[in-house]
């Protein structure tokens, strides 16, 4: 499981936390100080640090300073937030990874946990499903269970164990209207979940324009939060 501190004593990073708590797989670690950063940090080894570069005190430039300076974090990515450009062009001077504005959307933090930590986030609304599923990898058929389905992607329960990054041909109906809508395409596989929530999370790659038709309409059709269970014949 790939671990994120959060540091900020301004209120920038609430509702972040909790996005990633539940959109990705991620164990979010926080701290209010650089002082305390340094100590999490040194204690946990998280695989990506966001800093408020405006703290009081020991600001986020130099917390980032000193955990370059530091060989068991040179090569870890850390992003500042928030300033201006004078904390942009620090940020840089630091040996920062990346930076971003004080008022960043969400989905740009998710782009950073994407580009540094190869972490895809799950789509905000997600609809609970049990439906059969088929997919090929290699040309090697496997069958499985969705739980739960998104616009972006779903998470499936199977037998095999799939590596992240594999490609995945994939075929299922969808039993919410008739007749039964099926959605064929691939999908890439972003995670895997450990026990009790064994499975893999995979990502839409690419669906024909019928098969995302199909999709987009058994969402709406479900809603959120939505049982629908289904076993194909």
């Amino acid at each position: 499981m790939r671990c994120v501190l959060l540091v900020d004593n301004r209120n920038l990073f609430p509702e972040i936390s909790r996005a990633v708590r539940s959109r990705t797989n991620c164990r979010v670690l926080t701290a209010s100080s650089g002082p305390e950063a340094l100590a999490v940090a040194r204690r946990e080894k998280p695989d990506l640090v966001f800093l408020n570069a405006e703290m009081e005190g020991m600001t986020g430039v130099d917390v980032c300073r000193v955990l370059k300076a530091d060989k068991q974090f040179a090569h870890r990515p850390i992003v500042l937030v928030g300033g201006g450009e004078k904390e942009r062009q620090d940020a840089e001077r630091t040996g920062a990874d990346g930076y971003l504005p004080r008022n960043f959307a969400e989905e740009d933090f998710f782009e950073a946990l994407r580009t540094h930590l190869n972490v895809f986030a799950r789509d905000a609304t997600r609809s609970s499903v049990e439906w059969s599923i088929t997919f090929w990898r290699d040309g090697i058929q496997h069958e499985g269970t969705i739980r739960d389905l998104s616009r972006g992607g779903f998470f499936v329960r199977a037998a095999a164990d799939q590596p992240i990054g594999a490609r995945l041909e994939i075929s299922f109906e969808a039993p919410v209207d008739r007749p039964n809508r099926a959605v064929v395409g691939e999908a890439i596989v972003v995670r895997i979940g450990d026990a009790p929530d064994k499975g893999i999370g995979c990502r839409f790659f690419q669906l024909s324009s019928t098969s995302r038709s199909n999709l987009e309409e058994c969402l709406r059709l479900l809603g959120p939060g939505e049982l629908v269970a289904f076993r194909s014949t």
